[in-house]
C-alpha cells in the first residue's frame, strides 16, 4: 500500500490528468515518491471545493476570484491547520508548475497563491515519551508479551533506531554493513527524503534483526526479500510487512501489559513517538544537532531543530585523522576508508561515542544506544581504540601496573595477577604501534 498513489478521489477529468503529470514531472525532478502520494491527497482536497463549481471545466476557470472563494472555504473547514497549510501548500506548487512550464494551457494570469496567503503553522515540539513510560515498554518481559517475533523486533527496531515505521517495515532481509572496525551499521531507503542512509546500530538493534533473519529464514524456508515480511496472508513471503497494521497491534499489547504514566493513568503511544524518544534522548545526552540530523535523517537542520536549538560545528576533518591513527587493544592499526559507504555512519557513531564515553585514554568505540559490558576494563575491550596524543597516559599506566603486578604476586593475589597481565599484555601492543604511528606522522 505503500507504493501506491490514489487519484480517483480527484472527480474532474481534467484537473487529475494535470495533476498525474504534475505528479511524473517531480518524480523526475527526484521527489520521493511519497511526495507523489501526499500529492493525490491534498489535490483531492481542490477538487472537492470544485465539485461545487460544475461551471469551471478546464484551467481557463481558475481565476483569481476562484482562488479567493478557494481560501475562505479552505480558512472555514474543520481540517486542522496543519493539513490547511499543507494543502494550500500543494495548490499553489501545482499553478505555480502549470505557469512555469505552460502545462495547464489557459491559466489565467492572476490564478496565484501568494505566500503570505499560507498561514504556516508553529513547529511542534517532539512529542517524545516519557522515561517512566519507556522502561515499562522497553522491558523484557513486556516485550515479549507482543507474541508475533516480527512485530516484536519490528518494534524493538524502532525504539533503537527512532526509523520511521514506513521505511522499517519495507527493509530488506539483510540491511547490515559493517563498518570499517567491524561495527554494524544499518542500511535504508529513507523514503521522506529520498535518499538510501547508513545509521549505526545499537547491540541490541543489530542482534534483534539478526533474530528477524532467523525468525524469517524458520518461516519462509525458500527466502523473503524482506526483513520483515507481512504477518498474514502471505504464503510465500514476497510481501512487506503492512504498516498501517502496527497501531492496532501496538495499542492491543499496551493494552495488554498496562501501560501507565507516573500518576496511574492508562498511556497510549504510538509508533512514531519512538522516532521522537529517541531525538529527545540524544539531545540530552549532549549529541549535536547536526548529528542527530544525520542520524534520524531529517531534510534540513529546521526538522531538528526542534529538538534542541543548538548546531555545534562539525569535526569531519579531525574525525578522519583520528582514523588513520588509531590502533586497538592488541595494537594493530584500524583500517579505514574515508570513500567507504560505511563512512558517514562511522563518523556519527564516532561523534555519539565521543560524547557518551571519554576516556583519559582514548575513544570508546561502541555507539552509545548501548551498555557497556566492560566497566573499568577498557584496555581489555574489543571496542576500545587509541592514538598517539595518548602515548603519555599508556607509558605512565605501564610502569605503575607493573609496580601492581609485582606486589601482588609477592602477596599470593595471583587472580589479581592475571587481571593486571591482561592489561599490561594490551600495553605492551599498544605502546609499540603507537610509538610507530608517532614517528610516522611527526618527524
Amino acid at each position: 500500500g505503500r507504493n501506491i498513489a490514489k487519484f480517483s478521489n480527484i472527480e474532474q477529468r481534467w484537473l487529475r490528468e494535470s495533476v498525474k503529470e504534475w505528479c511524473r514531472f517531480r518524480l523526475g525532478a527526484g521527489y520521493a515518491f511519497g511526495t507523489v502520494i501526499a500529492t493525490g491527497e491534498n489535490m483531492a482536497r481542490f477538487s472537492t471545493f470544485l465539485t461545487g463549481r460544475p461551471g469551471v471545466v478546464d484551467p481557463t476557470g481558475l481565476t483569481r476570484e476562484l482562488i479567493e472563494a478557494f481560501l475562505v472555504w479552505m480558512a472555514t473547514s474543520t481540517w486542522s491547520a496543519s493539513t490547511r497549510s499543507t494543502t494550500l501548500c500543494f495548490v499553489k506548487g501545482f499553478l505555480e508548475w502549470g505557469r512555469r512550464h505552460d502545462t495547464l494551457v489557459g491559466l489565467p494570469a492572476s490564478a496565484v497563491i501568494y505566500e503570505e496567503e499560507v498561514t504556516r503553522p508553529a513547529d511542534q515540539l517532539p512529542k517524545f515519551i516519557s522515561e517512566f513510560v519507556m522502561a515499562q515498554l522497553e522491558a523484557s518481559d513486556n516485550l515479549a508479551r507482543l507474541r508475533n517475533p516480527s512485530v516484536r523486533h519490528l518494534v524493538i527496531v524502532l525504539m533503537e533506531t527512532g526509523m520511521r515505521g514506513g521505511d522499517a517495515s519495507v527493509l530488506a532481509f539483510n540491511p547490515i554493513v559493517n563498518d570499517s572496525t567491524g561495527w554494524p551499521c544499518l542500511r535504508f531507503d529513507n523514503s521522506k527524503i529520498g535518499v538510501e542512509q547508513l545509521i549505526p546500530l545499537s547491540a541490541k538493534a543489530a542482534d534483534t534483526i539478526r533474530a528477524q533473519q532467523d525468525h524469517v529464514r524458520s518461516r519462509w524456508p525458500n527466502g523473503s526479500p524482506w526483513l520483515f515480511p507481512g504477518t498474514s496472508d502471505n504464503d510465500d513471503g514476497t510481501k512487506p510487512y503492512a504498516h498501517g497494521s502496527l497501531s492496532r497491534q501496538l495499542g492491543n499489547w499496551q493494552r495488554q501489559i498496562g501501560v501507565r504514566d507516573e500518576t496511574g493513568q492508562p498511556v497510549r503511544v504510538h509508533a512514531h513517538q519512538f522516532r521522537h524518544t529517541v531525538g529527545t534522548r540524544l539531545i540530552n545526552a549532549g549529541v549535536p544537532q547536526h548529528v542527530i540530523q544525520k542520524l534520524l535523517g531529517h531534510a534540513s537542520p529546521r526538522m531538528t531543530a526542534r529538538y534542541a536549538q543548538i548546531h555545534d560545528s562539525t569535526v569531519r576533518d579531525a574525525f578522519e585523522r583520528y582514523c588513520h591513527n588509531r590502533v586497538d587493544t592488541a595494537g594493530q592499526n584500524l583500517p579505514y576508508d574515508p570513500d567507504a559507504s560505511t563512512a558517514d555512519a562511522e563518523w556519527v557513531k564516532h561523534n555519539l561515542s565521543r560524547i557518551h564515553d571519554s576516556l583519559p585514554n582514548g575513544y570508546c568505540g561502541r555507539p552509545p544506544q548501548q551498555d557497556c559490558p566492560h566497566p573499568n576494563a577498557c584496555l581489555t575491550c574489543p571496542d576500545f581504540q587509541t592514538t598517539p596524543e595518548f602515548l603519555d597516559v599508556h607509558r605512565q599506566h605501564a610502569a605503575t601496573n607493573r609496580k601492581l603486578i609485582a606486589r601482588a604476586d609477592a602477596n599470593g593475589q595471583f587472580r589479581l595477577v592475571g587481571n593486571l597481565q591482561r592489561v599490561q599484555d594490551s600495553l605492551d601492543q599498544i605502546i609499540p604501534a603507537l610509538e610507530a604511528l608517532d614517528t610516522g606522522t611527526n618527524p
